[in-house]
Protein backbone atom coordinates (compact mmCIF):
# COMPACT_ATOMS: atom_id res chain seq x y z
CA UNK A 1 0.00 0.00 0.00
CA UNK A 2 2.53 2.61 1.28
CA UNK A 3 5.06 1.59 -1.69
CA UNK A 4 2.38 2.25 -4.34
CA UNK A 5 1.01 5.21 -2.93
CA UNK A 6 4.89 6.68 -2.38
CA UNK A 7 5.47 6.87 -6.24
CA UNK A 8 1.96 7.77 -7.33
CA UNK A 9 2.40 10.95 -5.21
CA UNK A 10 6.14 11.37 -6.19
CA UNK A 11 4.97 11.39 -9.58
CA UNK A 12 2.15 13.81 -8.97
CA UNK A 13 4.91 16.21 -6.93
CA UNK A 14 7.31 15.49 -9.21
CA UNK A 15 4.97 16.51 -12.47
CA UNK A 16 3.32 19.84 -10.73
CA UNK A 17 6.97 20.94 -9.94
CA UNK A 18 7.20 20.88 -13.87
CA UNK A 19 4.19 22.18 -14.91
CA UNK A 20 4.60 24.69 -12.71
CA UNK A 21 8.25 26.08 -14.30
CA UNK A 22 8.45 28.83 -16.32
CA UNK A 23 8.34 27.51 -20.49
CA UNK A 24 11.54 28.60 -21.16
CA UNK A 25 13.15 26.48 -18.35
CA UNK A 26 11.65 23.21 -19.56
CA UNK A 27 12.88 23.55 -23.11
CA UNK A 28 15.28 20.84 -24.16
CA UNK A 29 17.36 22.99 -26.38
CA UNK A 30 17.66 24.28 -22.71
CA UNK A 31 21.44 23.35 -21.72
CA UNK A 32 20.15 23.21 -17.96
CA UNK A 33 16.80 21.60 -18.22
CA UNK A 34 17.58 18.20 -17.62
CA UNK A 35 18.50 19.85 -14.43
CA UNK A 36 15.34 20.43 -13.62
CA UNK A 37 13.81 17.15 -14.33
CA UNK A 38 16.32 15.93 -11.35
CA UNK A 39 15.86 18.71 -9.21
CA UNK A 40 11.57 17.67 -9.82
CA UNK A 41 12.22 13.96 -9.03
CA UNK A 42 14.08 15.22 -5.94
CA UNK A 43 11.41 17.38 -4.73
CA UNK A 44 9.07 14.50 -5.46
CA UNK A 45 11.26 12.16 -3.27
CA UNK A 46 11.44 14.03 -0.26
CA UNK A 47 7.87 15.54 -0.62
CA UNK A 48 5.78 12.18 -1.10
CA UNK A 49 7.92 10.81 1.92
CA UNK A 50 6.60 13.63 4.23
CA UNK A 51 3.06 12.87 2.32
CA UNK A 52 3.45 9.11 3.62
CA UNK A 53 4.13 10.76 7.05
CA UNK A 54 1.53 12.36 7.51
CA UNK A 55 -0.80 9.52 6.13
CA UNK A 56 0.64 7.58 8.83
CA UNK A 57 -0.30 10.20 11.19
CA UNK A 58 -3.59 11.07 10.57
CA UNK A 59 -4.31 6.84 10.40
CA UNK A 60 -2.70 6.48 13.95
CA UNK A 61 -5.13 8.98 14.72
CA UNK A 62 -8.38 7.12 13.42
CA UNK A 63 -6.77 3.51 14.55
CA UNK A 64 -5.57 4.26 18.19
CA UNK A 65 -9.13 2.68 19.71
CA UNK A 66 -8.42 -0.60 17.85
CA UNK A 67 -7.04 -3.64 20.21
CA UNK A 68 -3.30 -4.26 20.21
CA UNK A 69 -4.61 -7.60 17.91
CA UNK A 70 -6.30 -5.82 15.47
CA UNK A 71 -4.75 -7.14 11.62
CA UNK A 72 -5.31 -4.35 9.86
CA UNK A 73 -3.33 -2.09 11.85
CA UNK A 74 -0.42 -4.75 11.71
CA UNK A 75 -0.92 -5.20 8.15
CA UNK A 76 -0.60 -0.99 7.88
CA UNK A 77 2.49 -0.95 9.96
CA UNK A 78 4.15 -4.18 7.21
CA UNK A 79 3.61 -2.29 4.53
CA UNK A 80 5.32 0.85 5.72
CA UNK A 81 7.99 -1.34 7.35
CA UNK A 82 8.39 -2.79 3.45
CA UNK A 83 8.49 1.32 2.28
CA UNK A 84 11.81 1.53 4.44
CA UNK A 85 13.24 -1.32 3.01
CA UNK A 86 12.33 -0.32 -0.44
CA UNK A 87 13.61 2.84 0.10
CA UNK A 88 17.14 1.37 1.74
CA UNK A 89 17.55 -0.61 -1.13
CA UNK A 90 17.21 -3.41 1.37
CA UNK A 91 16.00 -7.22 -0.02
CA UNK A 92 15.19 -9.59 2.87
CA UNK A 93 15.80 -13.56 1.53
CA UNK A 94 13.23 -15.53 3.89
CA UNK A 95 13.87 -19.22 4.34
CA UNK A 96 11.69 -21.44 6.67
CA UNK A 97 8.40 -19.38 5.89
CA UNK A 98 6.85 -22.65 6.02
CA UNK A 99 8.00 -23.06 9.80
CA UNK A 100 5.65 -20.04 10.85
CA UNK A 101 2.50 -21.09 12.84
CA UNK A 102 -1.05 -19.91 13.05
CA UNK A 103 -1.10 -19.52 16.72
CA UNK A 104 0.69 -17.01 18.75
CA UNK A 105 3.76 -17.49 20.09
CA UNK A 106 6.87 -16.23 21.12
CA UNK A 107 9.16 -15.21 19.12
CA UNK A 108 13.25 -14.81 19.70
CA UNK A 109 16.10 -13.79 17.63
CA UNK A 110 19.98 -12.40 17.74
CA UNK A 111 20.04 -8.64 17.43
CA UNK A 112 22.33 -7.07 15.23
CA UNK A 113 20.83 -3.50 14.36
CA UNK A 114 18.61 -0.86 15.84
CA UNK A 115 16.76 -1.86 12.49
CA UNK A 116 15.94 -5.46 13.32
CA UNK A 117 12.11 -4.90 13.91
CA UNK A 118 12.17 -3.60 10.28
CA UNK A 119 13.06 -6.41 8.88
CA UNK A 120 11.99 -9.17 10.85
CA UNK A 121 7.84 -8.21 11.16
CA UNK A 122 6.92 -7.94 7.79
CA UNK A 123 8.07 -11.87 7.53
CA UNK A 124 5.04 -12.43 9.76
CA UNK A 125 2.91 -10.44 7.56
CA UNK A 126 -0.96 -11.91 8.24
CA UNK A 127 -0.25 -12.48 12.07
CA UNK A 128 -0.26 -9.33 14.91
CA UNK A 129 3.67 -9.25 15.96
CA UNK A 130 4.75 -6.93 18.39
CA UNK A 131 8.11 -6.90 20.54
CA UNK A 132 10.51 -5.45 23.69
CA UNK A 133 11.23 -2.52 22.43
CA UNK A 134 14.29 0.22 24.01
CA UNK A 135 12.20 3.24 25.06
CA UNK A 136 13.90 5.42 22.72
CA UNK A 137 11.54 4.31 20.19
CA UNK A 138 8.90 4.92 22.21
CA UNK A 139 9.43 8.58 21.78
CA UNK A 140 9.90 8.67 18.73
CA UNK A 141 7.29 10.95 16.67
CA UNK A 142 4.76 8.88 14.91
CA UNK A 143 6.34 5.71 15.04
CA UNK A 144 6.58 6.06 18.97
CA UNK A 145 2.80 6.77 18.64
CA UNK A 146 2.49 3.69 16.02
CA UNK A 147 4.27 1.47 18.07
CA UNK A 148 1.96 1.63 21.50
CA UNK A 149 -1.10 1.16 19.09
CA UNK A 150 0.34 -2.41 17.80
CA UNK A 151 1.32 -3.13 21.31
CA UNK A 152 4.92 -3.43 21.61
CA UNK A 153 6.04 -2.96 25.44
CA UNK A 154 9.46 -0.83 26.34
CA UNK A 155 11.99 -1.21 28.68
CA UNK A 156 14.63 0.64 30.37
CA UNK A 157 18.32 -0.39 29.73
CA UNK A 158 19.01 1.72 33.26
CA UNK A 159 16.03 -0.23 35.54
CA UNK A 160 16.10 -4.20 36.23
CA UNK A 161 12.58 -3.54 37.46
CA UNK A 162 11.26 -1.42 34.22
CA UNK A 163 12.56 -4.47 32.51
CA UNK A 164 11.04 -7.00 35.32
CA UNK A 165 7.50 -4.80 34.48
CA UNK A 166 8.24 -4.70 30.93
CA UNK A 167 8.36 -8.62 30.89
CA UNK A 168 4.83 -9.09 32.59
CA UNK A 169 3.27 -5.83 29.85
CA UNK A 170 4.29 -8.77 27.22
CA UNK A 171 3.19 -11.56 29.28
CA UNK A 172 -0.50 -9.84 29.42
CA UNK A 173 -0.08 -9.20 25.61
CA UNK A 174 0.44 -12.67 24.74
CA UNK A 175 -2.15 -13.43 27.02
CA UNK A 176 -4.61 -11.69 24.56
CA UNK A 177 -3.40 -13.48 21.35
CA UNK A 178 -0.33 -11.23 20.39
CA UNK A 179 3.06 -12.63 19.47
CA UNK A 180 5.76 -11.04 20.96
CA UNK A 181 9.61 -10.75 20.34
CA UNK A 182 12.50 -10.07 22.42
CA UNK A 183 16.14 -10.39 21.44
CA UNK A 184 18.08 -12.21 24.72
CA UNK A 185 21.30 -10.47 23.73
CA UNK A 186 19.98 -7.09 24.83
CA UNK A 187 21.71 -4.93 23.24
CA UNK A 188 23.23 -4.59 19.58
CA UNK A 189 25.76 -7.15 18.59
CA UNK A 190 27.04 -5.18 15.24
CA UNK A 191 28.08 -8.04 13.48
CA UNK A 192 26.94 -12.04 12.66
CA UNK A 193 28.57 -13.14 15.85
CA UNK A 194 26.26 -13.00 19.17
CA UNK A 195 27.04 -11.58 22.67
CA UNK A 196 25.38 -12.95 26.13
CA UNK A 197 22.23 -14.04 26.02
CA UNK A 198 20.46 -12.65 29.31
CA UNK A 199 18.20 -15.62 30.60
CA UNK A 200 15.60 -14.07 31.89
CA UNK A 201 14.40 -13.00 28.64
CA UNK A 202 13.00 -16.14 28.20
CA UNK A 203 10.73 -15.54 31.02
CA UNK A 204 8.59 -13.67 28.33
CA UNK A 205 7.70 -17.38 26.73
CA UNK A 206 8.32 -19.39 30.18
CA UNK A 207 5.82 -17.88 32.24
CA UNK A 208 2.37 -17.96 29.82
CA UNK A 209 3.64 -21.07 28.61
CA UNK A 210 4.05 -20.21 25.11
CA UNK A 211 5.11 -21.98 22.02
CA UNK A 212 9.12 -19.97 20.67
CA UNK A 213 9.81 -19.25 17.08
CA UNK A 214 13.38 -19.04 16.51
CA UNK A 215 14.80 -16.56 14.20
CA UNK A 216 18.67 -16.36 13.12
CA UNK A 217 19.05 -12.92 10.91
CA UNK A 218 22.68 -12.71 8.78
CA UNK A 219 24.27 -9.44 7.41
CA UNK A 220 21.20 -7.05 9.08
CA UNK A 221 24.95 -5.61 10.59
CA UNK A 222 25.48 -4.23 6.94
CA UNK A 223 22.89 -2.13 6.09
CA UNK A 224 24.42 1.90 5.69
CA UNK A 225 28.41 0.69 5.96
CA UNK A 226 29.46 0.07 2.34
CA UNK A 227 28.71 1.61 -1.02
CA UNK A 228 26.33 4.50 -0.94
CA UNK A 229 22.84 2.99 -3.10
CA UNK A 230 24.39 -0.20 -3.00
CA UNK A 231 21.74 -3.20 -2.50
CA UNK A 232 21.62 -4.92 0.84
CA UNK A 233 20.48 -8.74 0.39
CA UNK A 234 19.77 -9.85 4.57
CA UNK A 235 19.13 -13.44 5.12
CA UNK A 236 16.51 -14.26 7.73
CA UNK A 237 15.71 -18.15 8.63
CA UNK A 238 12.95 -19.42 10.69
CA UNK A 239 13.42 -22.01 12.76
CA UNK A 240 11.12 -25.12 13.36
CA UNK A 241 8.73 -24.53 16.04
CA UNK A 242 9.91 -24.96 19.76
CA UNK A 243 6.74 -26.04 21.47
CA UNK A 244 6.73 -25.51 25.12
CA UNK A 245 6.21 -29.78 25.90
CA UNK A 246 9.44 -29.61 24.68
CA UNK A 247 11.07 -26.87 27.13
CA UNK A 248 8.90 -27.12 29.81
CA UNK A 249 11.57 -28.87 32.25
CA UNK A 250 14.44 -26.62 31.05
CA UNK A 251 15.32 -23.70 33.55
CA UNK A 252 15.96 -20.38 31.80
CA UNK A 253 19.80 -20.83 31.74
CA UNK A 254 19.52 -23.94 29.98
CA UNK A 255 16.87 -22.75 27.60
CA UNK A 256 18.58 -19.45 26.57
CA UNK A 257 21.69 -21.83 25.72
CA UNK A 258 19.48 -23.69 24.04
CA UNK A 259 18.01 -21.11 21.55
CA UNK A 260 21.88 -19.40 21.28
CA UNK A 261 22.78 -23.28 20.20
CA UNK A 262 20.23 -23.05 17.31
CA UNK A 263 20.53 -19.60 16.13
CA UNK A 264 24.90 -20.34 16.30
CA UNK A 265 24.54 -23.27 13.94
CA UNK A 266 22.51 -21.01 11.74
CA UNK A 267 24.59 -18.98 11.42
CA UNK A 268 27.39 -21.06 11.01
CA UNK A 269 25.28 -22.34 7.62
CA UNK A 270 24.93 -19.16 6.00
CA UNK A 271 28.92 -18.10 6.72
CA UNK A 272 29.18 -21.24 4.77
CA UNK A 273 26.64 -20.95 1.91
CA UNK A 274 26.77 -16.92 1.70
CA UNK A 275 29.19 -15.05 -0.79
Amino acid sequence: MFILSYYVFMLIYALGFLYLLPGPWFDPTNGVWYLFVVLSILIGFIVSFITQLCILKILGLLRQKYPITNITNHRIANSLLRLGLHLIRTKVIVSGQENIPEDHFVLVGNHQENYDILIIKPVFKNLPLSFVAKEALQKMPIFGQWMEILGNVFISREADRSAARTIIDGIKHYKQGMSMGIFPEGKRSFGNEMIEFKPGAFKLAMKPKADIVIVTQYNACTIFKSIPWRRYKIHLHVHPLLPYEEYKDLSSHELSDLVKERIQQQLNIFEQTIK
